[in-house]
């Protein structure tokens, strides 16, 4: 960035006002980034700087920037400055809705976000900030991380230390961290950009990987482009590697408001409540029927998760990515809650490998932020067959039993229709056994080691065969065992607290909730560890 021609840089002896000026000069040179024609070039690609983001996810006016000189500089022999470089990371402090942040992102109108001349990170102010202070951290990414001409101007190619990710591990321990993808990011931003509690990318105009296509197609031969490499559709539908999509980057940067709006500032911390206005009382007829009577009719998850949580309102993570388990934090009486729910239109709710991950890792992050656990299972075991042994099922739903049996978190449970096998072992185990933990059933509840149907086909494979009209005999067995599903039974076991009017579910949740209160500040003051993206 060329200095304006003839310009006196401040030197020792000089008056203090003139510091004064050369540092406004300084700052205005900063401000300039890449200069116009790469502030344009971001525009026109439908991007914005990450000045302009940084002014738009924070409090007006709350921004204080850290680090802002430094960058590259270059003098004449008389020691004027005659060129400038900014550093291309801008981090600092702000507020996001009165709240303290800290934040940072890639400047990419300089050298594309990568340090290149300027070793310039996140871990020189925004991290420590963020642990020091005990405030969320936000990163907004867009850059390419290493860049090989830093090693021609080091004079030699490093060996990487693993250095850069201890500090990050321990952000995650300590405080939420929400990364927004906003262009094309590779390499260190990208990995660490996922070294975050929740990620949103962009759809269409942001992309992630550790390398971009040019070095995938010098190293393996394989010719994509940016999006069909590391777009949205990879990433957010297919991979599971992102959380969420957003149509825009105002959309993507309010959804990190969303997400930090239900989290505390710290582990150690409880999410304040908030006075939402709706009745913790309020009685919802539409639950009474959104189950059909019919046992295999699927019916809208989502909307009975509405019914129920305040004003309607729920912030869903990773919608796009094994779907028959829904996971999203809301508010019940003012306090957070996760929420975790099974989605009758998706593999009829059955859990697969991805499914197992995505539960798996919303519990741990539930614990970890001490978040009780509000549950709407309707859930009939793993998912069969060849593909999902492929994938791993089992194995990956153990994970997800072994995240239940660590967590500490208190849960309510409602049994809204079925309850089968060791994959409804996950969700029953939350909290246990020390914790505060209830489990009401619906009148459609269903629940066993295993689902009549397959359990008769195995179990009576032998009598089935032997009958003169084997599938006549095969469904009367089943509606023999059918009967004795009925949820009143379970209830006389005591296997629920009680059976209940599903209307009852909003007041009995919220009760929960408040009581699990006290539970949790003990709960806080527990050591953790990072959540595992």
């Amino acid at each position: 960035m060329r200095v304006k021609p003839g310009h006196e840089t401040w030197k020792p002896g000089m008056s203090w006002e003139a510091a004064i000026e050369e540092i406004e000069y300084l700052e205005g040179l900063v401000e300039q980034m890449g200069g116009p024609d790469r502030i344009a070039r971001q525009h026109d690609g439908g991007r914005q700087t990450i000045r302009e983001r940084i002014d738009e996810l924070v409090d007006d006016g709350s921004f204080v920037e850290m680090g802002k000189l430094m960058g590259l500089p270059e003098y004449d022999e008389d020691g004027n400055l005659i060129d400038f470089t900014p550093g291309g990371y801008v981090m600092g402090l702000g507020e996001i809705d009165g709240r303290p942040v800290s934040i940072g992102g890639d400047d990419f109108t300089i050298s594309g976000g990568s340090p290149y001349g300027v070793h310039k990170t996140p871990h020189q102010f925004a991290e420590p900030l963020a642990l020091q202070y005990g405030i969320p951290y936000v990163q907004l990414r867009e850059g390419v991380g290493h860049s090989s001409k830093s090693d021609e101007q080091d004079g030699h190619m490093g060996l990487p230390s693993g250095g850069l990710w201890h500090q990050g591990v321990a952000v995650m321990t300590k405080v939420p961290v929400a990364s927004a993808i906003l262009g094309s990011v590779a390499g260190w931003p990208a990995a660490a950009a996922l070294m975050s509690h929740f990620t949103v990318m962009v759809k269409d105009n942001s992309q992630i990987f550790p390398s971009g296509p040019p070095v995938v197609r010098r190293a393996i031969g394989e010719t994509l482009t940016k999006e069909e490499l590391g777009g949205y559709r990879r990433h957010v539908y297919e991979s599971g590697q992102i959380d969420n999509v957003a149509d825009d980057e105002a959309d993507a940067l309010n959804q990190i408001k969303q997400f930090l709006s239900y989290l505390p500032n710290t582990t150690n911390d409880v999410a304040p409540r908030l006075d939402t206005g709706d009745d913790p009382n309020r009685r919802e007829e539409d639950l009474l029927n959104i189950i059909p009577t019919h046992r295999r009719k699927g019916y809208d998850m989502r909307k009975l998760i509405s019914l129920v949580v305040d004003n309607g309102e729920f912030f869903e993570m990773r919608r796009h990515w094994a779907g028959a388990v829904i996971t999203a934090f809301a508010r019940l009486d003012g306090y957070s809650v996760g929420v975790i729910a099974s989605d009758p239109m998706k593999l009829a709710g059955a859990v697969d490998g991805d499914g197992a991950d995505k539960y798996a890792h919303f519990v741990d992050l539930c614990d970890a932020f001490n978040l009780p656990v509000v549950i709407f299972l309707d859930m009939p075991g793993f998912m069969l067959g060849s593909k999902a042994e492929s994938k791993a099922t089992m194995r990956r739903g153990v994970r997800a039993l072994i995240a239940s049996a660590e967590a500490e978190v208190p849960k309510v449970e409602f049994n809204v229709r079925k309850s089968y096998g060791v994959a409804a072992d996950a969700p029953n185990s939350i909290g246990l056994p020390d914790g505060i933990n209830l489990r009401f059933g619906w009148p459609a509840g269903e629940w066993g080691g295993i689902p009549i149907e397959g359990g008769v086909a195995a179990a009576y494979r032998r009598e089935i065969e032997a009958a003169d009209d084997p599938d006549a005999h095969r469904e009367e067995i089943e509606e023999r065992l059918l009967r004795l599903r009925s949820p009143f039974r379970a209830a006389h076991k005591g296997d629920v607290v009680d059976l209940i009017d599903p209307r009852e579910t909003r007041r009995l949740a919220c009760r929960f909730v408040r009581l699990a209160q006290p539970a949790l500040e003990k709960l806080a003051q527990r050591p953790k560890r990072a959540v595992r993206p």
